[in-house]
């Protein structure tokens, strides 16, 4: 789902909430914190993997869906198109219109079959003003991962972090996750980082 429209940036390793019922990723939604964690586009040769983040201003989506339910007829159905449908609540036979040319002798690919089509349909747009659709993952009590996505500046073994309002691991987080600091040493770039495994 998209991100809420007054996210500007999501960093992997952040955490956000899946908020089905507003139909967006936030911060103040019902349910479990999930993991961002977005697959990694850089497009200057200069640029390493540490430095990407989705920033809204880099997104320009517009289509969520290529189909909108609410813009499909579905007491058409495909198979019948070109022939005859029936009132399912009075039984009464019901023209459909035809959909595809006849065979045409000088068209060697040409293909009658109907079976895909059901109707002019429109895409579904996104939410004003969001833009940018985040890959996010629930995590799992037991799951083991490296990180320096962390809102502290010195992290002893033990320490437990859990979200914060904005989603990044912090001792003052709100508890409702809880991941314990099982191993302090290096990123694969040599910025600080630990290792943390998920306790509750």
């Amino acid at each position: 789902m998209p991100a809420k429209a007054d996210i500007q940036l999501l960093e992997n390793g952040q955490f956000v909430k899946y908020d089905y019922a507003e139909g967006e990723v936030n911060f103040t939604g019902a349910g479990e914190w999930m993991m961002v964690f977005n697959e990694i586009k850089l497009y200057r040769d200069d640029q390493l993997d540490c430095e990407f983040a989705m920033k809204k201003d880099d997104y320009v989506a517009r289509v969520y869906s290529p189909l909108d339910p609410a813009t499909v007829d579905w007491s058409k159905q495909s198979r019948y198109f070109g022939g005859k449908n029936y009132d399912p609540e009075t039984g009464a036979e019901i023209e459909i219109e035809k959909v595809t040319a006849k065979p045409d002798m000088y068209e060697l690919h040409y293909n009658e079959d109907p079976f895909h089509f059901e109707q002019d349909t429109k895409p579904m747009l996104m939410k004003p003003g969001t833009n940018m659709v985040p890959r996010v993952f629930k995590t799992n009590v037991g799951d083991i991962y490296t990180t320096n996505t962390v809102g502290e500046t010195e992290l002893a073994l033990g320490d437990e972090l859990s979200p914060n309002a904005n989603g990044i691991l912090s001792k003052s987080g709100d508890g409702s996750i809880v991941f314990q600091v099982v191993k302090v040493y290096n990123m694969p770039d040599f910025q600080k980082g630990v290792k943390l495994m998920r306790i509750k």
